[in-house]
């Protein structure tokens, strides 16, 4: 996944799980990285392995593209958690949006900055992208997903919250009730630390040169997940414009809203990954409107005034988890 990971968890026993926390990890980048040659995202993206059918979509004949794999559940639970946050976000959460987020220099690509925009190219892959023009289904041992020619897919919003909520899944089932994981930023606290109280969590101050250890508040978090998202770190600069890593699937272009960043706590890790990064992308205030039609999930929202101070505002039942702030 590109990134490390951190686990905690309390054991009389003095248990080491080391060995079959790594299989989980493995079995999950096997279906889902992009970065792994012989993965089943990879092969769906590249074209390679699949066979041309002819679909009928919107009352026209199109050319897709069809591939059959053994059932893999790490995949499908990706693909069907992505799309329940792709329907419920508007498609403002969108794993199919990879052409873009290569062509904008932060994908499985080399990173390099866009010096010049084609804006016929992005309406092009733009036109191309939509979960809503992919589809899964099932048989007894195999799944089969159809898709446009060219179009990709990408579960790095939503896989590292996933693998986090899979390697807590494992603790419990060894009767390991009191952990705390956490890969790549996104983290799972489950039971009470080793003082029987919530785990305290800080969140980062959201500017980039703000070191990992400063942060903005601590919360306090027991059987919930926490997970952020912000422009602040993953950008470049071309000609005094700023483009973040963060993508609008409606535009094609990188998102500039009033956020520097934004944290989501949520009852899993799957679900506080993939909004946090739907909220960059949709700005405060539709963000802010669309939570509370949410159940037991909240967040913290940082911006910055004219005078480049940095602003909190929270979802309506945040204040419980506070334990400090800055301001």
């Amino acid at each position: 996944m590109g990134t490390v990971y951190n686990i905690s968890y309390i054991d009389t026993l003095l248990r080491n799980y080391s060995k079959p926390i790594d299989s989980i990890l493995i079995d999950i980048n096997d279906a889902v990285s992009t970065y792994i040659p012989y993965s089943i995202i990879t092969q769906i993206n590249t074209d390679s392995l699949g066979n041309e059918v002819e679909v009928l979509k919107n009352g026209k004949f199109a050319n897709y593209i069809k591939y059959s794999f053994p059932i893999n559940d790490h995949f499908i639970s990706n693909y069907e958690n992505a799309l329940e946050v792709f329907t419920s976000t508007g498609g403002y959460f969108d794993p199919t949006i990879m052409p873009l987020v290569n062509y904008w220099g932060f994908g499985y690509k080399e990173k390099e900055a866009r010096v010049q925009v084609d804006s016929q190219a992005v309406s092009i892959m733009k036109a191309n992208t939509g979960l809503d023009l992919w589809s899964m289904s099932r048989s007894l041992d195999s799944f089969h997903i159809m898709k446009p020619p060219q179009a990709e897919l990408d579960f790095s919003a939503i896989a590292k919250g996933y693998a986090v909520d899979e390697i807590s899944k494992y603790l419990k089932s060894q009767n390991i009730t009191k952990h705390i994981i956490e890969i790549g930023g996104e983290i799972f606290c489950s039971g009470l630390n080793k003082q029987n109280l919530p785990w305290k969590i800080g969140i980062n101050r959201p500017v980039k040169e703000a070191s990992l250890r400063s942060t903005n508040l601590v919360i306090q978090l027991s059987d919930m997940a926490l997970a952020s998202s912000g422009n602040y770190r993953n950008f470049y600069e071309v000609d005094g414009e700023t483009y973040g890593h963060e993508i609008n699937p409606h535009t094609g272009y990188p998102e500039k809203n009033d956020l520097l960043g934004v944290s989501v706590i949520a009852p899993d890790c799957t679900m506080a990954d993939a909004l946090a990064t739907a909220f960059m992308v949709l700005g405060r205030a539709k963000s802010v409107e669309l939570i509370e039609q949410f159940i037991d999930i909240e967040a913290v929202f940082f911006y910055s005034d004219d005078g480049n101070k940095i602003l909190k505002q929270y979802s309506s039942s945040f204040a419980p988890l506070l334990v400090e702030t800055d301001s």
